[in-house]
């Protein structure tokens, strides 16, 4: 889950990546591996990479709601597209959002509380 404020010394932040499928069509695995390599990189502890059904009415939601259960405090993207353009949908609940391409970086303009859930 997203950290209240400074994580505390030694913390190394959960991360998650987001590919969806519909978008990336035959770069999706391409996208996986760029945004395993970054999450490393970044020394994120890196856990899995989440690809939504190509059905779902709301890829975003699905996203945010397996960050929660995972407890990830950063959700990777390979670009800014995967997210609709609206890394405020991502943010505005206390994730850190990161593109691969271009290597960007959105920061929660509230972080969660210590008792908040983001849904």
């Amino acid at each position: 889950m997203p950290y209240p404020s400074a994580p505390p010394p030694g913390y190394i932040p959960t991360a998650i990546g987001f590919v969806r499928v519909d978008l990336s069509v035959e770069h999706a695995d391409r996208y996986a591996r760029e945004i395993q390599r970054h999450a490393r990189d970044s020394g994120y502890r890196y856990l899995y990479t989440v690809r939504p059904p190509a059905d779902d009415p709301d890829p975003l939601t699905y996203v945010r709601a397996l960050a929660t259960e995972l407890s990830a405090a950063v959700i990777i993207a390979f670009d800014l597209g995967q997210v609709d353009n609206q890394p405020t949908r991502i943010c505005d609940l206390g994730y850190r959002l990161e593109t691969v391409c271009p290597p960007m970086v959105w920061t929660p303009s509230t972080p969660l509380g210590s008792g908040e859930v983001p849904v």
